[in-house]
């Protein structure tokens, strides 16, 4: 439609000539801008003309030669949605024209009512009013797109009755109704937490934040019986007149799934490291108990029985004495063998490098025990941090423990080496070797495990009967994970 400065095309579809005439004579004496002005006797022809050549706005009146009263704009209305109607009818017809106005005309004139001056006013009016009911429709039409497109379900429901009053395709589609079906139904039909008084409580919430509210998860529940969690958000909006709430949900069911799992996996986890822990320290105290009662205990009785002989025997009693003193001393020493496996290392006073070689030197002592050689490469002491250091040695530690008890190995190869970002630990044994996949991993192994895993690191296993076995682990140089001080 053309704006108001531009010069106006009016058709007037009128059959009494001498009602024409004065209107074209008003229409003369007006100061709009009119470029031309034309005529059609009856509906029919007044169509004719707009299909060939549109107006910028038409004078109807309502009683014409082929229709009568409100069929004659009814007649006229597909043909004029984007051009404003003024309907010309006479002091009888105001009635007709009054309902005519509901239907969509934009004014009316009684004819011998009005001048130069009213008609040109009703023009204006007219026109301004077309240009926002155009504007209005086309921002209905766009706000109608953007629903009705949007991936995501959406519904406006009914603020006082919660029926729902529109939804759009996605919210159809994802909560498995027809259209129909999902109209028929209220918001407290497809909700599975609180009761109708909740809801309306929580309606008034909504009024009084104008700017919309995110309600948070909830549980939906889908036609065929589904339970879905969906986070929303909602606004409060006039819907045809009607206080409503709009309503804009996304599925999260999958989310809310995988973080179960990953909780339950860490937890699982968690309980499978403590355990592991557990075990561990009863281990260490059977073994200790052993050793003190197997081999200290042992060699104290021993020492006790030659104080005892000594006292009473004058002639052998020097060298019972010089044997109990070596039984004690051999004690002594292997209780410190005992607590040097159990006290945290000192690694800032000695080192990683020299604590390892501490370990390597006691067990080349065990009789039939493996050759063990350290290999370093690319690596130096400031380059790891005390906890890695700390990690590296306990797995050091534990492995050797392992290969000692249950490989007969004759070889083995430490490696420690710095690669890319990584610092990688691999032990190698050339003893009797076991099947990976069948093999169950003992307390051991797992401590390895574990113990890689709070830096994020991994720990791989190649080995086969007969063929020894190497454990490679590679652990991240900067992991920001806190780690137990034993």
């Amino acid at each position: 439609m053309s704006e108001e400065t531009t010069p106006l095309t009016i058709l007037v579809v009128e059959d009494n000539p001498g009602d024409l005439f004065l209107l074209e004579e008003f229409l003369r004496g007006t100061d709009l801008d009119i470029r031309d002005v034309k005529h059609a006797s009856s509906l029919g022809e007044g169509r004719e003309i707009l299909e060939n050549d549109p107006a910028d706005l038409v004078f109807l009146d309502l009683s014409l030669p082929d229709s009568f009263g409100l069929d004659s704009y009814r007649g006229i209305q597909a043909s004029t949605q984007r051009i404003p109607v003024i309907l010309l009818t006479g002091l009888t017809d105001t009635k007709l024209a009054m309902q005519a106005l509901v239907l969509g005309a934009q004014d009316y004139l009684v004819k011998g009512e009005f001048d130069e001056r009213i008609l040109s006013r009703a023009i204006r009016y007219s026109l301004e009013r077309m240009r926002n009911l155009l504007h209005l429709r086309e921002s209905e039409e766009r706000y109608r797109e953007l629903f009705n497109n949007n991936p995501m379900p959406m519904w406006v429901f009914d603020a006082y009755t919660f029926h729902f009053l529109e939804a759009n395709s996605a919210a159809v589609q994802h909560y498995g109704y027809t259209h129909e079906e999902f109209l028929a139904k209220t918001l407290a039909d497809i909700r599975l937490e609180g009761d109708v008084d909740e809801l309306r409580q929580e309606v008034a919430e909504i009024w009084h934040h104008q700017d919309g509210m995110k309600k948070g998860i909830l549980r939906h529940l889908k036609k065929d019986g589904e339970t879905i969690f969906v986070d929303t958000a909602w606004h409060s909006i006039k819907y045809k007149h009607r206080p409503a709430i709009l309503v804009l949900a996304n599925d999260v069911t999958e989310r809310i799934q995988l973080e179960n799992e990953l909780n339950e996996q860490r937890m699982n986890r968690q309980r499978q490291i403590t355990e592991a822990v557990i075990v561990a320290q009863e281990k260490e105290r059977t073994e200790i108990g052993k050793e003190l009662h197997d081999n200290v205990n042992q060699i104290l009785g021993a020492a006790n029985l030659y104080i005892n002989t000594a006292m009473t025997d004058e002639e052998m009693r020097q060298e019972l004495l010089d044997k109990s003193t070596q039984l004690v001393s051999k004690s002594i020493n292997e209780i410190r063998k005992i607590s040097k496996s159990l006290i945290t290392p000192g690694l800032r006073e000695i080192g990683l490098i020299e604590s390892i070689e501490d370990i390597i030197d006691d067990m080349r002592v065990i009789k039939d025990g493996p050759l063990i050689e350290l290999d370093l490469q690319n690596i130096t002491e400031e380059q790891i941090e005390d906890r890695r250091k700390l990690a590296i040695f306990r797995m050091v530690q534990e492995q050797l423990n392992n290969i000692i008890k249950h490989a007969r190995a004759t070889r083995v190869l430490i490696r420690l080496s710095i690669e890319g970002s990584d610092i990688v630990l691999t032990v190698s044994d050339n003893g009797v070797g076991f099947d990976p996949s069948r093999h169950r991993k003992g307390v051991g192994i797992t401590n390895i495990i574990s113990r890689a895993e709070l830096f994020t690191g991994t720990v791989e296993i190649q080995s086969s009967p007969g063929e020894g076995c190497t454990l490679s682990v590679s652990l991240p140089m900067h992991a920001a994970v806190s780690m137990p001080s034993t």
